[in-house]
């Protein structure tokens, strides 16, 4: 996920809520770029949460849908390789 927001106080705070919810879900892997490894339920919540803070006049966000071959054959120059970070949920 890839976003850019205008630079002004509205769009800061949403700025800030993007970051945080994202955060939630992903790795960042730059400013304002996120590796996401979701399942359909996550995504179909992101999603909601999404359309519900993002103002489409105003801002970008780019959803970039990868399956599991697009990912092992990404290039990768200077940091880790995209990888699923296990969890165990109780």
């Amino acid at each position: 996920m890839v976003y850019d927001l205008p630079d002004n106080r509205a769009a800061n705070k949403r700025r800030k809520r993007l970051h945080d919810l994202l955060s939630g879900y992903g790795t960042r892997v730059q400013y304002s770029v996120f590796e996401c490894f979701l399942t359909a339920v996550q995504f179909a919540r992101l999603r909601v949460r999404l359309d519900e803070l993002i103002r489409p006049e105003e801002d970008c966000l780019r959803i970039y849908v990868l399956d599991w071959g697009s990912v092992k054959r990404t290039i990768v120059y200077g940091s880790d390789r995209p990888r699923q970070v296990s969890a165990i949920v109780l």
